[in-house]
């Protein structure tokens, strides 16, 4: 007579081949859990560079895929989509405050059953629907008024020429993106500024820029140009992008759907209103808030781990016969409790999914067994049990996850677990697993 705890480590994304296994609530938590974890990936890579979609991504794949390295694909992919959510939350973001209406697109809502083939052809699209949004953003600005107080030799008009001048290469640098910042050109060391800058950022390279051509020592005011970009503006223009993956990925999708209903611990609660207000531009992404907003990630994907986990047990375990009886929640840890038909009030089978990928379960008898046909009762309940839970187990190992079972005894209800001598613990590992 058993019952086990099932641990469940994670390797890699997974839920990556899954076919018939992602469905309806299941389908919801495994792709959250896809968001929660690339999005956590974009902040060790820092968001990885604009400007490494299209025919880079491309000859990328073709790179891996001759490798076969099938999962380092789709992790990137995943990535990019999530990259690509937030980029598109930017965009939103600065047509709002430019007063501009424009039909930006949604973004992507992740599942585990996305193809390797349509991620790279929507992150393609929105590569070239992202530049051509933030053109139109870049046309539509009103013309920039710039007074300038040392002693130059161009006239107020020809000033003017010059910030127009400079307005279209800035919009140029959407489609243009140099990777040398070594350039004596205005032109393109404007077209160094990333392309999420906000109205506020693009002006202030542009009216810097017009003011060059009549100054003395003009390579030192370019330089000190290219310095303000590069070293300046570009750096907190990526840790914007990065607040924008997190809350894109909190706020929209199914890993918002998962954590809608939950409470992030407490010295978190104002995260998620901190990043909206770097996402608009009103403060830079700290130290302390990007500990901060790695922290909160970090909680929203355990989450939609122990939510996935979840609906995984429920999936199989109903699939084998069992019934909801209750669901219940504790301190990191959501609980279901449920029976077979013909098991009436005398049994039930209880799992707990914990953080850190376990799964607790154990069959609860209502009594004690006094009779050895009580005995008997109980123990093919607990095979019927142990093998509801191994199903569990080969649908994790066919999501890519690795599973190790340890057998324990069994409980009775309203008492302290009974002291029922059992084998030492047997590990089982499925080879098909790595």
């Amino acid at each position: 007579m058993s019952s086990g705890t099932m641990a469940v480590a994670p390797a890699g994304l997974p839920i990556v081949a899954a076919g018939a296994l992602v469905a309806g609530a299941l389908a919801v938590t495994a792709g959250a859990v896809l968001v929660a974890r690339a999005a956590n990936a974009a902040a060790e890579s820092a968001v990885r560079a604009i400007g490494e979609a299209g025919a880079q991504l491309e000859a990328d794949i073709a790179a891996i895929e001759a490798t076969e390295e099938a999962g380092q694909w789709r992790r990137r992919a995943v990535a990019d989509v999530v990259a690509f959510n937030a980029r598109l939350c930017l965009v939103r973001e600065r047509a709002k405050a430019a007063g501009v209406a424009l039909p930006i697109p949604r973004p992507l809502a992740l599942s585990a059953e996305l193809s390797a083939e349509g991620a790279r052809q929507w992150v393609s699209e929105m590569d070239r629907e992202i530049a051509r949004l933030n053109k139109q953003l870049d046309a539509a600005a009103p013309p920039l008024r710039v007074t300038i107080t040392a002693k130059i030799s161009l006239a107020a008009a020809d000033l003017s020429a010059e910030l127009d001048r400079h307005r279209h290469a800035a919009a140029d640098r959407h489609v243009k993106r140099p990777a040398v910042v070594t350039s004596s050109s205005i032109t393109d060391v404007i077209s160094l500024l990333d392309p999420d800058a906000t109205a506020r950022e693009r002006d202030m390279v542009l009216a810097d820029a017009a003011a060059i051509p009549g100054r003395a020592e003009q390579s030192l005011y370019l330089s000190s140009l290219r310095s303000k970009i590069v070293t300046k503006l570009n750096p907190g223009i990526e840790r914007r992008r990065l607040a924008a993956t997190w809350l894109s990925s909190l706020e929209d999708g199914p890993l918002a759907e998962v954590v809608a209903d939950a409470d992030p611990p407490t010295p978190l609660r104002g995260t998620a209103a901190a990043l909206r207000e770097v996402v608009a531009g009103n403060r830079d992404l700290s130290t302390e808030l990007r500990a901060e907003g790695a922290c909160l990630m970090t909680w929203a994907e355990d989450v939609a781990g122990r939510a996935f986990l979840r609906d995984l047990v429920l999936k199989c375990l109903t699939e084998d016969g069992h019934e909801v009886l209750e669901t219940f929640e504790g301190k990191e840890f959501t609980g279901l409790r449920l029976a077979r038909p013909e098991w009436g009030d005398q049994h039930a089978t209880v799992v707990r999914v914990r953080d850190g990928n376990i799964i607790e379960h154990h069959l609860e008898a209502t009594r004690t067994p006094k009779s050895d046909n009580d005995k008997v009762i109980n123990e093919e309940r607990c095979a019927i049990t142990n093998a509801g839970i191994e199903s569990v187990a080969t649908a994790a190992a066919a999501a890519g996850v690795r599973i190790r079972l340890e057998e324990t005894a069994p409980q009775v209800s309203g008492q302290t677990p009974v002291d029922i001598t059992v084998q030492a613990p047997k590990y089982h590992y499925r080879k098909d697993v790595r």
